[in-house]
């Protein structure tokens, strides 16, 4: 007696299900392990604290500043 195609194919689709079950099982406790995690890292980090603004005429002037560096720094080079 020969092998009918059910005999083969219903064992590989319970393998399917139980290797596709197992995969989903594992990815739900990887999200859950990252989110736990994620939430204890966020409990440890410090507050953000504020970064003082500069007003723009501090901005320009370091600029200004920066552009003669430069300048003189190529015009050496130059030489």
């Amino acid at each position: 007696m020969e092998p009918s195609l059910s005999d083969f194919l219903l064992p590989g689709l319970k393998l399917m299900i139980i290797g596709m079950g197992i995969v989903y099982l594992f990815l739900a406790l990887l999200v859950w392990i990252i989110g736990v995690t994620a939430r204890l890292v966020g409990t440890m980090a410090p507050e953000p604290t504020q970064i003082a603004k500069r007003s723009s005429l501090e901005v320009e002037k370091e600029e200004a500043e920066l552009v003669a560096v430069i300048a003189t720094a190529v015009e050496r080079h130059s030489r």
